[in-house]
């Protein structure tokens, strides 16, 4: 190998850290800076920029309140208040009162019912319900059969 000295643009590859050395033609390039950041970037010197660089932005509600507070401080006009003349109105007619008719009885009231008899409770389900006695009673019957069984050829073995 010669010591040639190295073009700039293989100098610039070869300083690149590993795995940004070279394009890749199915990766996205880097994304280009937003206007935010181009603006930012132009206005280092400012101090406001510095301190919102610093400290963040202001939340919304800081501005609201500082109207707010610049609304409350303004200056109120020298001299008396005027007050606010309302606008004349042409008075309402007055609207008679309805003659009674005939039918203007009160209200006939319906005689109570009485109440609907209730219904038996019963199960939801719609199929009759089972009855356990006899299944109950089979099963007793099996066990002590077995049990019996069991002890009549105990002395058998």
């Amino acid at each position: 190998m010669s010591a040639e000295p190295v073009s700039s643009g293989v100098r610039a590859v070869l300083d690149a850290p590993r795995g940004r050395r070279f394009s890749r033609p199915g990766a996205p390039a880097a994304a280009p800076l937003t206007r935010e950041q181009r603006l930012l970037i132009r206005m280092e010197g400012n101090p406001r920029v510095a301190h919102r660089m610093e400290h963040g932005e202001l939340p919304a509600w800081m501005h609201v309140h500082a109207a707010r507070v610049a609304e409350r401080d303004s200056p109120t006009p020298e001299g008396p208040r005027k007050p606010s003349t309302t606008p004349d109105r042409p008075q309402a007619p007055t609207v008679p009162r309805p003659r009674s008719a005939p039918d203007d009885s009160p209200i006939r009231h319906r005689p109570e019912r009485p109440p609907l008899p209730r219904r038996p409770r019963r199960p939801h389900s719609h199929r009759k319900p089972r009855r356990f006695g006899w299944r109950l009673t089979g099963y007793t019957l099996a066990a002590l059969a077995g049990a019996l069984a069991h002890h009549l050829t105990a002395g058998l073995l």
